[in-house]
């Protein structure tokens, strides 16, 4: 169950808020610390917002980001993803964007993509429709998605080879969402399924 997103304020609209209100404002950014709980890694992002050079009382935040990252979309960006996570929170505690919480909009939805992927990885493989092979090339071309199938069936486990089926998947209602054309049987690798989503992602829906 997607999270209405609506109410919550994004880390930028909080930066741009806590900017107007303090110009002399100052982030600094602290060294990511790699912690372990239990079985799990984390890394520890922290900030300290200071609202002018002479700020008496700076306010400082932590976030632990979980690592390696939960979802596709956060593996190898677990830091980036916790500085801005631990920067919005740093910003509502001097009361930005919290009308509605504490957390911003981006770490919600940083959560609900991973809640999302741990369903989809009970998906244990996804209907493809058989493509109609003719002419002189249909023995090669056959065997190359044969190969990519092959590909993907081995990410599932690692996230190197072809793309995974959760991507295509997403991949695939994605752009039936903004009217685009994709065909879930051609040959993807992990890369360039993930660089696809980066760039369909910010295109707006069809209404």
């Amino acid at each position: 169950m997607a999270f209405d997103l609506s109410e919550y304020v994004d880390v930028k609209t909080r930066l741009k808020q806590a900017l107007a209100l303090y110009p002399q404002l100052r982030i600094v950014e602290h060294r990511p610390e790699i912690t372990q709980v239990g079985d799990q890694l984390f890394i520890e992002c922290s900030v300290t917002v200071s609202r002018d050079p002479d700020d008496p009382i700076p306010v400082t935040a932590y976030i632990f980001e979980p690592y390696p990252g939960k979802t596709t979309f956060t593996k190898n960006s677990e830091q980036a993803n916790g500085a801005t996570s631990v920067l919005g929170r740093a910003l509502g505690y001097m009361g930005l964007g919290i009308d509605k919480s504490i957390a911003s909009s981006n770490e919600v939805l940083g959560r609900q993509q991973a809640a999302e992927e741990t369903d989809r990885t009970k998906v244990v493989s996804i209907a493809r429709p058989t493509p109609v092979l003719d002419g002189p090339r249909s023995k090669e071309i056959g065997s190359a998605r044969l190969t990519a199938r092959k590909q993907t069936e081995a990410s599932q486990t690692s996230n190197t080879g072809g793309a995974t089926p959760n991507q295509i998947k997403m991949l695939t209602q994605m752009c039936a969402e903004r009217g685009l054309d994709f065909d879930p049987a051609a040959p993807m690798t992990y890369s360039e399924a993930k660089d696809m989503f980066l760039a369909i992602k910010p295109i707006p829906k069809v209404k």
